[in-house]
């Protein structure tokens, strides 16, 4: 996903870019779609020499958004999954309350797991400026 926005703040390698409404944003059904983006940190990883004010284009990859995805949604639907497994081959006579609360707990740990792993890699994790718009 790639978008053009104006620096607002240089600080370091982070900058802070505001977002621009499309012409296109005000017909739209989904107001909320640029919300809290008008303050989007991005990385300047590849070190271009930017000022306040400039314009520049920022991407967002698609590797970067499948892992965000594995982390938070992908394993913590798998845990879900594996848990209830689990929970049934060590309690077989039993209801399925055993199952579903290892279900329950496997999601839980497996969910607060991701998001510390995303919080690590936060600034991995950030847009980049691909290039400065003139």
């Amino acid at each position: 996903m790639r978008e053009t926005g104006t620096i607002k703040a240089v600080e370091g390698r982070i900058v802070r870019v505001a977002i621009a409404m499309h012409e296109g944003c005000e017909s739209c059904i989904n107001g909320a779609c640029k919300a809290g983006r008008s303050d989007l940190k991005v990385l300047n990883s590849k070190g271009i020499p930017l000022t306040e004010g400039d314009s520049v284009e920022i991407e967002v990859s698609g590797s970067e958004q499948a892992k965000g995805a594995f982390w938070v949604l992908g394993l913590p639907l798998a845990a879900l999954f594996v848990g209830y497994g689990l929970g049934r081959l060590l309690f077989p006579h039993t209801t399925e309350g055993p199952a579903v609360a290892a279900a329950g707990i496997l999601f839980v740990l497996s969910l607060a797991v991701g998001v510390m792993v995303q919080k690590a890699r936060a600034q991995d994790s950030l847009p980049v400026v691909i290039r400065r718009c003139d």
